[in-house]
């Protein structure tokens, strides 16, 4: 059978469930796929008895649609008409009975012999087996289950990493917003730490002559200590990165993710070398927001 070929475009969440059924030969084969979060892909087949050489093939054609999650497949089989099982008689356990049974009528310990009715009452000579088929038959019914299956959870589960995509971009909107104030306050800091300290050493009593070199001295080494620029630099390059990936036809949610690790360094930076109350305002704000975003990103493929 030819491999089915996959549609998934990006963004994808990594939840979603799809169902295919297919009537063929007084038989209906289901194929249910369930797919949750996980760091890589997990796949379990369930799959019936007699399938064993079909399962490499089906395993090829669910990593050809998803690429990360724990994924459930389960496969069904209806009989719409024989039952699909049979009874099997124990054939050798039954001649031992009778063999039994004869030397005991033969030594005079007991007498008669078995009937058939007697038989039917040993359960354990009789047990019920799934009648045996040759599902390489039934490859093309099969394939079209599984397709369908694999189409609506791949429409499921775009929908929802649709609806994720816009959540994500409206924070990610309103976290470019906040480091925009931050950028431009931030050269206000060392002209306000200047003049707290030109008034602090003014109330010490210090020599006018001296207040503008001792100033120059402290108000530099100030702005060397809480200068953000490279931090608010590398915040946008990977602001400008996360928005630009979701135009990847592939899977980004470790690149999110990552992103999002590297967004939040950056920030930690931001509060640890500011001596601004309203920096430090905003970057709670931000990194309130990109624990928000953290959080829609898991569930991105």
């Amino acid at each position: 059978m030819e491999p089915i070929q996959s549609n998934q475009t990006y963004t994808a969440s990594m939840t979603g469930f799809g169902r295919g059924e297919v009537s063929a030969s007084e038989m209906q084969i289901i194929t249910e796929i369930r797919t949750v979060n996980h760091r890589f892909l997990d796949l379990i087949l369930r799959l019936p008895q007699g399938f064993a050489e079909q399962e490499e093939w089906i395993r090829k054609q669910v990593r050809e649609s998803v690429r990360r999650g724990r994924v459930e497949l389960a496969i069904y089989i209806k009989e719409e008409g024989e039952s699909g099982k049979q009874v099997v008689l124990d054939e050798e356990l039954l001649k031992s009975y009778l063999a039994i049974s004869q030397t005991l009528c033969d030594e005079g310990i007991v007498t008669g012999s078995l009937t058939i009715q007697d038989v039917w009452k040993k359960q354990e000579l009789w047990k019920m087996e799934e009648t045996k088929r040759d599902w390489g038959e039934y490859g093309e019914w099969i394939r079209e289950s599984i397709q369908q299956a694999l189409t609506k959870l791949q429409e499921m589960r775009m929908l929802e990493g649709q609806a994720l995509e816009r959540d994500l971009l409206t924070m990610l909107t309103s976290l470019e917003e906040t480091v925009g104030k931050i950028s431009e306050v931030a050269p206000q800091a060392t002209e306000h730490y200047r003049e707290r300290l030109q008034n602090r050493l003014l109330e010490l009593g210090a020599n006018m002559e001296d207040l503008e070199e001792r100033l120059l001295t402290e108000v530099a080494i100030f702005a060397e200590r809480t200068d953000i620029t490279e931090e608010i630099t590398r915040l946008v390059s990977h602001s400008e990165q996360f928005r630009s990936s979701f135009e990847r036809d592939e899977p980004i949610g470790r690149r999110l993710d990552f992103l999002i690790q590297e967004m939040n360094r950056e920030m930690n930076t931001i509060g640890s070398k500011s001596n601004h109350a309203q920096i430090a305002f905003w970057v709670v704000d931000c990194k309130s927001i990109l624990e928000k975003m953290k959080e829609q990103v898991q569930n991105l493929e």
